[in-house]
């Protein structure tokens, strides 16, 4: 996708970069991205995630993984659950 920005736009992307905002165009681009996401129907912005976003996830669930406890053996069965329910 090509964009071509109007004259205050891109005054402005420089203007966040001058004052430490962002580094580059491109984190200013996706601050102001992110914010948009922020402002979309919960439905929608859970549809739109970047690439960057799904790994920083999966490495977020990696990184709890070693909290989640093993399976129970053998020994644990549906009845077990449902006992004394009846």
């Amino acid at each position: 996708m090509t964009i071509i920005l109007r004259p205050e736009q891109e005054r402005l992307l420089l203007q966040a970069i001058d004052s430490g905002l962002a580094h580059t165009a491109d984190e200013a681009l996706d601050q102001a991205l992110d914010a948009l996401r922020l402002r979309l129907p919960r439905s929608a912005a859970a549809q739109v995630r970047t690439p960057q976003e799904i790994r920083a996830w999966l490495d977020d669930l990696a990184a709890l993984s070693d909290r989640i406890p093993p399976r129970p053996g053998e020994s644990f069965s549906r009845e077990m659950i449902y006992q004394g329910h009846a």
